[in-house]
């Protein structure tokens, strides 16, 4: 993820918690916006950096646990979403 950005307040916003720039960690000094810069009239955020691995990782992630757990069957969105908290954390 990028290192040097201006941070989000997230006053209000709806995507606050999938947004890198309101989820990152401070590390001494840091921008912020002043307002969140989410647009209630067109849904939208031109300043989002998601935070989530992006589906090949986590894939890759779920079938290496998939393959742990001794390769189980009907287990694989629990798999799936092990992968994603792992790779988030």
């Amino acid at each position: 993820m990028p290192e040097d950005i201006t941070m989000c307040p997230g006053h209000n916003c709806p995507i606050q918690q999938n947004c890198y720039r309101f989820t990152a960690q401070i590390l001494g000094r840091q921008d912020f916006f002043v307002e969140a810069p989410y647009s209630f009239s067109d849904n939208y955020c031109g300043y989002f950096i998601s935070n989530r691995p992006d589906e090949n990782k986590i894939r890759m992630k779920a079938y290496r646990i998939w393959q742990l757990m001794g390769y189980p069957d009907g287990q694989a969105l629990d798999h799936w979403l092990q992968a994603e908290k792992k790779l988030i954390e």
